[in-house]
């Protein structure tokens, strides 16, 4: 027992301890704190192991992220070399003229106005005399153009917002002076096909081969074949066949018929290369005189004038 008492020995405060009790109470003090302290311990541990797992991601990450920043920088760069060699393909190609399989069709207009010049020499001849030395008198002829504005303007309104819709005045004009005369044959429904196809780029034009070809069926008369063009009816030896998309029809056309369906393609091509965006290295003007020349291609064709692929 322990007994407190005052100044004039009065007791005031009488506590009774248990011995055994303070022991064991000192003991769960003991036992809390080296919980305590195994716990800190073990908390410091997992943070430091936090921070090291935390530590290592970000160096992964950060050697992923180089690693795809080399990946894109190379792919940009090979980008720009394939873009560069494009761009200088569709220049040589446009420079001349869209993928046509007569690229060189503007040549057979050049022999019909030689004719007609030669009949001017020899009717200078008759006037001047015999004698007279026909190189000097006559005019050197060279080559020349010249920029139609409204033909340019219409263009220029066009190639603004470009559309293969019909409704333009710049298409307007091409349908009716060039496209329509140009696709007109003695089977105006096979014609009108034709048509169609070309807008919607599902036409094929192939080279017949020299196979030995089996019977024609009945169903297939109208396909016309080797000796005979299904455009124009009459009896021509068909080197190429066309066909629309997936269809296993092929119809046989003359070279004069084939000439004119690939000029038509081609006005086509280089109008449908411009919608999309890919003529960029030429300005309007060049656009426009490109466009031109393949008008010309279709107004020899819708003439009679082709070249025959021997």
């Amino acid at each position: 027992y322990i007994v407190l008492y005052g100044m004039d020995n009065t007791q005031f405060i009488q506590l009774t301890v248990d011995v055994h009790d303070l022991k064991l109470k000192d003991e769960e003090c003991e036992r809390l704190s080296k919980v305590r302290d195994q716990l800190g311990q073990e908390l410091e541990e997992l943070t430091a192991s936090l921070f090291e797992e935390a530590h290592k991601m970000v160096r992964e990450a950060n050697i992923k992220q180089s690693t795809a920043e080399k990946q894109l920088k190379e792919a940009l760069n090979k980008i720009d070399v394939l873009q560069a060699e494009v761009s200088a393909l569709k220049t040589l190609v446009l420079s001349t003229s869209p993928t046509s399989p007569c690229h060189d069709l503007p040549g057979g207009s050049k022999a019909p106005f030689k004719k007609g010049h030669g009949r001017n020499k020899s009717t200078s001849s008759a006037m001047l005399g015999s004698g007279q030395d026909l190189s000097a008198t006559q005019p050197i002829v060279r080559d020349c153009r010249e920029l139609d504005s409204l033909l340019f303007s219409e263009f220029k309104l066009w190639k603004e917002e470009p559309s293969l819709e019909r409704n333009s005045s710049f298409l307007e004009r091409v349908y009716s002076e060039d496209i329509y005369p140009c696709l007109t044959f003695s089977k105006s429904e096979l014609g009108s096909a034709i048509l169609e196809a070309v807008e919607r780029n599902t036409l094929s034009v192939e080279p017949v081969g020299f196979q030995t070809l089996p019977v024609v069926k009945a169903s297939a008369v109208e396909c016309g074949g080797p000796k005979k063009c299904a455009l124009s009816g009459q009896t021509k030896t068909c080197k190429h066949r066309i066909k629309f998309g997936d269809s296993s029809n092929y119809y046989y056309v003359s070279p004069f018929c084939r000439y004119r369906i690939t000029s038509v393609c081609n006005f086509f091509t280089y109008i449908r290369y411009i919608h999309q965006g890919l003529v960029k290295l030429q300005d309007a003007e060049q656009m426009f005189w490109e466009v031109m020349q393949l008008r010309k291609e279709m107004s020899f064709a819708k003439l009679g004038y082709y070249k025959e692929e021997l």
